[in-house]
This record gives C-alpha cells, sequence and structure tokens, in this order.
C-alpha cells in the first residue's frame, strides 16, 4: 500500500462511456496526464474518482494534429501539449500516432464474454501493448481471481496503466524486453499493425512485421492449453504462404 491506500483495480460501466470528437479527445487526454503527474507529484496512489478521469486516456492515434505545430486549428493545442510533457514524454508519444488505436471497452468485453464461454475463468493473464488496460477494466466478475501482467511501451499511457490497475504487474518497456516461456493462461489484446519489425534476438530470423512477432511471441509465452485472443486483421488471417 501506498500511504495506507487500498489498491482498487478500475473497471467500466458502459453505461457511462462517453463518445467526442478530436479536440473533446484531446481534451480528455490532457485531464488524464494532468492528473497523472499530480498523482506521481503526491507519491499516491490515484482515487477511484481520479481513475474515471485517467480512463478516459484514448492515446494519440488519430490525434496528429496535436503535433503539428504548421496546423493553425490546433495551435493552442500544440503548444500546451508541448508544454505539459517532458521532452522525452513528448517524443515518445508523437511516436505512437500511428499505431496508438485503443479498442474500444464494448470490444474488449465481447472478447473476454466470447472467453468466458469457452471456459475460462482465471489463472496468468498478459496483455502485451496494452495502452491503458481496456480488456483488463472490461474483465467480468469471473474473471476478477485472474492475475494481471501487462506490457506497454510509451511511458505516460504504461504509467496511466499501473495507476488504474495498481494489482497488476505492468512493465513499460517494449514486448521485446521481457521473457516468460509457457507461463501465461491467456493472452488478451489488440497488437499494434504495420509492416516494420521488432528487433528481438529469438524472433529476428523469422523476419515478421510487428503483429505478426506479437502473435509468435505471445503463443510462446502461453502455456499449452492456453489461449491467445488477439484483435487481428485480413493481414494475418489471409497471409499466403505455407508457413
Amino acid at each position: 500500500n501506498v500511504a495506507g491506500q487500498t489498491k482498487h483495480n478500475f473497471h467500466y460501466n458502459l453505461w457511462e462511456m462517453e463518445k467526442g470528437g478530436a479536440k473533446t479527445r484531446y481534451q480528455w487526454n490532457m485531464d488524464a496526464i494532468r492528473t497523472l503527474k499530480q498523482i506521481e507529484s503526491e507519491n499516491r496512489l490515484a482515487t477511484p474518482e481520479e481513475q474515471k478521469t485517467l480512463s478516459k486516456f484514448v492515446g494519440w492515434g488519430g490525434l496528429s494534429q496535436a503535433f503539428d505545430e504548421n496546423n493553425a486549428g490546433w495551435s493552442k493545442e500544440y503548444a500546451e501539449l508541448k508544454d505539459l510533457l517532458s521532452d522525452e514524454e513528448y517524443s515518445a508519444a508523437r511516436a505512437t500516432v500511428n499505431n496508438a488505436f485503443y479498442t474500444s471497452p464494448e470490444i474488449a468485453m465481447c472478447m473476454n464474454s466470447a472467453l468466458v464461454q469457452f471456459g475460462f475463468r482465471g489463472g496468468n493473464v498478459l496483455e502485451p501493448s496494452m495502452g491503458i488496460g481496456n480488456f483488463f477494466g472490461s474483465m467480468p466478475e469471473t474473471m476478477h481471481e485472474a492475475k494481471l501482467y501487462g506490457v506497454e511501451l510509451d511511458s505516460i499511457t504504461g504509467r496511466i496503466a499501473k495507476q488504474l490497475y495498481p494489482k497488476a504487474d505492468i512493465t513499460v518497456a517494449g514486448f521485446e524486453t521481457t521473457d516468460r516461456r509457457d507461463f501465461y493462461d491467456l493472452a488478451i489484446g489488440n497488437v499494434p499493425f504495420g509492416q516494420y519489425q521488432v528487433r528481438d534476438k529469438a524472433y529476428d530470423k523469422l523476419n515478421f512485421s510487428i503483429h505478426n512477432y506479437f502473435f509468435a511471441k505471445a503463443l510462446d509465452q502461453v502455456r499449452p492449453g492456453g489461449v491467445v485472443a488477439f484483435v487481428t486483421s485480413r493481414y494475418t488471417m489471409d497471409a499466403k504462404d505455407s508457413t
């Protein structure tokens, strides 16, 4: 416990989910980051109320305008964001605009419900490339005893995840830095997609694009008989060669 605080993992209520345009989503992100920095400066855990604010962080996928100094309609936001983040946090955040599209809690909830119907009840659960952890926050009661492990590359996003899921074991680093073979009962999530590769000695020779790398590594980390449940696209489903 941090200063006697009890640890509570966050849980989404679908009826409270709001929708918003780009400027609204930008505002949610800023409120979440300010809240995170406040909590960290006071060296404590988020309150349930603060967790609600943090849970609205939607990442920077689809908000590249906020990083464009030549976009007149976003000049105020551009300056504000640059001021709020450290240089390191800023360049890390800017690097996420192409693939930080978080899975909506509605979809995460459906996937979790499907797992319950498959008979999954708990055990060790991995969410690699977790964003702020929408799959964790969408787990039904029956899965609440699961031991949660998450990995997130982006610093701000990973730190928000730690505040939302203080009972989980969350690594803020790339998936390539982790190695737990045959350990998880379930790997769940929405991995990054793109025609680029991640350097990871054990997998380099396979020349996998980033999404297939996540699939391959997750399969190795899940124990025999475990489940990998990832959002994917036709680029995995119809990969045409015999391997």
